[in-house]
């Protein structure tokens, strides 16, 4: 008996430490989460090899640049930013703010703000059998036929993928992100 209440007040001691340091965390704000997925699709995904995008093979890997375009609102607030020069990871990231599509053929990656839903079923038509990967994180966009989702799920963000989409424009996502994906459209 003495050994179980000697095991009880430990578990309960080693419980309040645990959400005392919890409370005093700093929880991670969204955008800043959704940029390191951002990193992430840029490492993990392969543009195809006559692609102008990336480095001369067409395929993401060691120095290679990939450029993220953001339409609509910025919400990052500065998480992207941080992203620029980043050195010490497998792809060099370069960003571009677009006011309108005239340009989204030159991004690799192309994270669609719900401030820029005019005609979303047009505005993927058009990018439909480009090499860029669409990202949103508004689901009727998603639903719409963009490539990736990025949503929250019970406080936790959730990775979707359109595999359809994205063959469709000749891209190849990892099976690293495919198996963190919450959902993988085929």
């Amino acid at each position: 008996m003495k050994y179980l209440c000697s095991f009880l007040s430990s578990v309960m001691m080693a419980m309040s430490l645990l959400l005392s340091q919890s409370a005093n965390a700093e929880p991670v704000p969204e955008y800043q989460i959704k940029a390191a997925y951002l990193y992430n699709l840029a490492a993990l995904t392969t543009w195809p090899i006559d692609s102008n995008h990336s480095g001369s093979s067409g395929n993401t890997r060691l120095n290679d640049v990939v450029k993220i375009c953001v339409l609509g609102n910025d919400s990052f607030g500065g998480a992207l930013q941080q992203l620029i020069g980043n050195s010490s990871g497998s792809v060099q990231i370069t960003l571009s703010y677009l006011a309108n599509m005239n340009n989204a053929h030159d991004c690799q990656i192309l994270f669609i703000d719900v401030s820029a839903l005019d005609n979303p079923a047009e505005m993927l038509k058009k990018l439909e059998k480009m090499p860029v990967l669409t990202v949103t994180d508004n689901l009727d966009l998603f639903n719409a036929g963009a490539m990736i989702g990025l949503f929250l799920d019970n406080k936790r963000l959730a990775l979707d993928v359109n595999y359809k989409q994205t063959n469709n424009a000749q891209l190849s996502i990892s099976s690293k992100l495919l198996r963190v994906a919450r959902r993988v459209l085929q």
